[in-house]
Formats: structure tokens, sequence, C-alpha cells
């Protein structure tokens, strides 16, 4: 009987198909009960509705055939609820269980949730000298008598077990202490060192998650470092990726910068070049294609495609940025669709004494068969495609972005020239030098986006400097 854990409490272990927990399913739970009037024990196999892996069924000893004619979760979920329900939830690595059953029952429509303990996190604060705190090595550790691992009421009845021996051999003052300072970190992951948190500023920056052996597993961007940082660890439960995410972090660095701005440039910056495991994959481009219109015969617009590595300073309207001539060809095919738009016109297919293809699918209104007018064909071109228009730069030359930190003293100066950034200038003494290194502009997607929004905001945090072309000009 546990005499310094807080009672009622239910110490929780599940097996499942997987280790996905948005896509797996609970194969089996297992739950010691703990209240003033003693201990009971129940446990269920559970049918998943999807097939158990063979490697999963090698661990566990839970095979299809042993849940064909167990019960659903929803089938059980009232039972399970009425003793999980207003009770002190624990489990080893309980992260892992407790996102299992929460989301089992989100799909039920129930929003489930408990106060949690992890035995991991317990077995690290008391036994801080062992290196080992999985269940294995703390079945060794204190030789704990084990009939089926990798049973959900084995192991749960192996975890009180160790909950039981903890307070023997720690006493109620270690005991308490390690509680307390459990529900103090209650969202930081078995694992990590709660400490690094501590150090996390509450400022704009990008952050870095890095895992064993300095693998680096995710970076991301936010105006507040420290709070965006402790939603990754208390939203691990609704995402399979976030919990993986979490699971293997060891530690965080961060870069702080002046503002929003800079975060999603840097951001941006630094994913492409350093391509972290989760991480949306961003292929660093270094040359796109765009779409530009031009009259052909009869005064009919069309489309062209064609590479740009920089916008072009004319007022030419350019439509869209596009890492492939496929993916620009794939643009144009979808606004000819939607719009009703000829596909040899658009260059999908050669021009013929025939109707096109999209004609003969009764979507082209007919301007290859002389039924529609071009100037009303231009009309609907240029509704379709003003949707990817791309913004002309509106300045003479390169201007200076301005963010301040939020103490008010500048921090970081962005020339940009044409939707490309220059370089990062300390203070206004270093924009010299920066214009008189030539710099290459090179067109970034991503970073475009981000120019575009903070150049033509209404309000924003961001100071714009128009530069002189002049060369001999001094901004020190």
């Amino acid at each position: 009987m546990l005499k310094y854990i807080p009672v009622p409490c239910v110490i929780v272990d599940v097996e499942t198909t997987g280790g996905n927990v948005t896509y797996d399913r609970i194969t089996e739970i297992g739950i010691v009960e703990v209240s003033e009037n003693g201990i009971t024990e129940w446990s269920t196999l559970i049918n998943p509705r999807v097939p158990i892996p063979k490697g999963i069924q090698q661990i566990t000893g839970i095979t299809n055939e042993m849940v064909a004619d167990a019960p659903y979760f929803e089938q059980v979920a009232k039972e399970i609820l009425l003793r999980l329900q207003g009770k002190l939830f624990i489990a080893h690595n309980a992260r892992f269980d407790y996102g299992f059953i929460r989301n089992e029952f989100a799909r039920l429509a129930y929003s489930f949730k408990a106060k949690v303990m992890c035995t991991v996190r317990l077995s690290r604060h008391l036994y801080a000298s062992h290196t080992g705190h999985s269940l294995e090595k703390i079945i060794a550790r204190h030789q704990i008598a084990v009939t089926h691992r990798h049973r959900a009421l084995d192991d749960a009845k192996t975890t009180y077990r160790f909950l039981t021996i903890a307070e023997e051999e720690k006493g109620e003052e270690l005991i308490r202490a390690a509680v307390k300072h459990q529900y103090r970190k209650e969202s930081i992951p078995a694992g990590f060192d709660a400490s690094i948190i501590d150090g996390l500023p509450n400022s704009p920056g990008v952050y870095y998650f890095w895992g064993e052996n300095k693998e680096l597993l995710y970076v991301g961007k936010s105006i507040n470092i420290r709070k965006r940082v402790l939603s990754h660890f208390t939203a691990d439960h609704k995402s399979s990726r976030e919990m993986k995410i979490c699971q293997q972090t060891r530690n965080i660095t961060f870069d702080k910068t002046a503002g929003e701005l800079s975060a999603l440039i840097l951001e941006s910056k630094k994913v492409k070049e350093l391509q972290p495991l989760y991480n949306r994959r961003l292929r660093r481009v270094s040359n796109f294609y765009s779409i530009g219109l031009a009259e052909a015969k009869d005064g009919v617009l069309a489309p062209h495609i064609f590479s740009v590595s920089e916008m072009p300073r004319s007022t030419k309207k350019l439509y869209g940025l596009f890492p492939s001539v496929k993916k620009a060809k794939e643009a144009i095919q979808s606004i000819s669709d939607e719009h009703s738009l000829c596909y040899q016109v658009c260059g999908l297919e050669k021009p013929t004494n025939r109707a096109c293809t999209s004609h003969q699918l009764k979507k082209c209104n007919g301007y290859c068969v002389g039924k529609q007018p071009a100037l009303v064909h231009n009309v609907n071109l240029l509704q379709g495609f003003s949707a990817l228009s791309l913004k002309t730069w509106p300045y003479e030359g390169p201007v200076a972005l301005v963010e301040k930190t939020q103490e008010g003293e500048s921090e970081h100066h962005l020339i940009v020239d044409n939707w490309c950034i220059l370089g990062v200038a300390e203070s206004a003494a270093d924009y010299e030098n920066i214009l008189k290194g030539n710099p290459v502009p090179q067109i970034d997607k991503d970073i475009y986006r981000y120019l575009v929004a903070t150049v033509f905001a209404k309000s924003s945090a961001v100071t714009l400097v128009v530069l002189s072309l002049d060369p001999h000009a001094s901004y020190g």
C-alpha cells in the first residue's frame, strides 16, 4: 500500500499496435487502482480494428487472434472512465499511455483529462546516480519479479511495485519532494533536463531541438521562445510528430532576434540550410520559375514560363514562384480548368485547327473554335492569374528594415533590395559596407512572402529606411 504517493491514484499501462499516437490503437489496458480502501486490479484486451504488426506481436505476445473477439474501446470506455476519473494518473513514460488513452476518448468526442505523474521522471529524480530508468532497468535494479513483461496489467503491477520500493528506500521527505518537483515541471517530458527551460528567453527568436548525439530534430520560431517551447510539450499527445520530438529532445538552444520578421527569415534560412529531421523538408532552390503573360495572335494573352533567379525590376507583371517548370505548368492547368480557358492558348496543347481537349470535355468556353472573343478570354485569364500576381518592388533601390527589441533598442537591420536580403547590419554604420559588397540578390519564395507582408503592412513593428543611391552617401 502506498504511503506518500497521493491517493486515490491509478497505475496504468497500455499495449498498442505501434508508437504513433494518432494512428496506432490500444490492444490492451491494465489498471491498478489504489485508494484508502485498498488495491484493485483490472485489465482487458481491446480490439484495435487494425492488424497488429508481427514485430509488436512478438514483443507483447498479443496476437490478432487474441483480440478478434475482444471489445472495442467504446464498449469498455465507460468502465475505463469510472476507474480513471478523479484519480492521479501514474504510468511509466506517462505521456505515451496518457496520450493514447486521451486520443481514444477523443475519437468518442470526449475530452479526458487527468493529473499525471511519470515514474520515469520519478526514478530519475530519486535515483539520479543510475544511468537507466526504463522499466527493464528498474526491474533489474530492484530485482522485481515479473510474470509477463509487455503485458499491460503485469507492467502496471511492476510500476506499482517500484513505487512501494521507492517509498521504503527513500522515505517520506524525498518522495514528497520528488512528487512536488514533478508537478512543478509537469509539462516537461521524461529524459529532459527541466532546467534548460528556465534558461529560455521570453523574447522573439529561433529555437532548436537537439536529440542524442547532437542530432537536430526541429527548428521553430516564435515571438516568445519559452512559451512556444512549452506548448510543444503540452500538445505532444495530439500528434505523433510532437510526441516523437518531445521524447527524443535532450537539449534546446536558441538565437534571439529583434522581432517576428527577423525570426521568420532566420527560421526559413536555418530549415533549408540544416534540414532538421522533423521539419517539413524545404529544398534550397537556387532557381525559380515564374509565369508571364504576353500578347499572341488576335490580341489574346498567353502565359509563358521562364526562369527567374531574381525579380525583374520592370513593371511587367509576374505570376507565382515555382521550384520547377512542372509545378508552373500544373498551376496553369489548374487556373485553366477553374476559369474555362483554352488549353491551346495556355500552352498546354499545341495549336491546331480543332477544338482543344478542354473544350471537348465541355470546360473551355470555345476560343479555340471561334465561340469566344479574345477580349473575354483575356478577362477570364487575368482574373484567374490575379491570385498569383507578384508584387513589384516599390522603391528605386535598397531599403533598411529596422526591427527593435522589446526594450526599444535597435538590434537587426535587414538591408533589402527587390525582395532580396543583401545583408544584416548591427547598426546604420554597417550599411555602406553591405551595399559596397555588391551582393548578388537571389529570390527566395518564403522570404519574399515575409518581406511583402512587412513592406505593405499598415502598422508594423519594423521601421523602413529608404537608402540613398549615392555611392558616397554615409549612414554612420
